[in-house]
């Protein structure tokens, strides 16, 4: 039998965390469920008092550095930003006549949910050093190019990369981590 991820809640710090859409479908390439999924983090931050370090938007998952100032907290960011995204997303799909989709996503459904909009649970790790940190951030903001999605990291406009390199503002506030 397979062994199910298990995410451990350290209590106040860093979490890597990875989100992915079921089937690995491209469903973040869509500018309205980008924005969408952005805005639900926002406010799962918001709600549990966290910020973010860093973060990639790719087509099918994505991946953020956030810090949690207690104990308890990631089971709630992650319960509160998938849950509302697994809402909106759907309907946007609906909205955008994205009938393909929504047939794998409902094909997903579990727990009485009509859509299965996320691969699994997320997967979260604590992250305890700087050197680890930055290394992190350094993979989150590499991944687009090493998906051959652009060139160079600067390219791909759905990451913290920019406001790292220029302060230039993102979809998502960002809390820099200073090396």
């Amino acid at each position: 039998p397979s062994v199910k991820w298990k995410n451990i809640d350290v209590g106040a710090g860093y979490y890597y965390i990875t989100g992915t859409i079921t089937e690995w479908l491209p469903l973040l390439r869509y500018a309205e469920i980008r924005q969408r999924v952005c805005d639900d983090i926002a406010v799962a931050l918001m709600d549990c008092g966290g910020s973010l370090a860093a973060f990639v938007i790719m087509p099918d998952h994505l991946h953020l550095l956030i810090y949690l100032p207690c104990e308890g907290q990631l089971h709630k960011f992650n319960k509160l930003w998938r849950g509302r995204s697994g809402r909106h997303i759907p309907k946007i799909l609906t909205n955008l006549a994205a009938d393909d989709s929504l047939a794998v996503l409902a094909a997903h459904a579990k727990r009485g949910c009509q859509y299965g909009v996320w691969k699994e649970q997320v997967r979260a790790l604590a992250m305890w050093s700087t050197p680890k940190l930055l290394a992190k951030i350094d993979y989150i903001h590499n991944n687009p190019a090493r998906r051959g999605l652009v060139e160079h990291p600067a390219d791909w406009p759905h990451s913290s990369y920019r406001f790292y390199e220029s302060g230039t503002r993102t979809c998502l506030d960002v809390t820099p981590i200073e090396p």
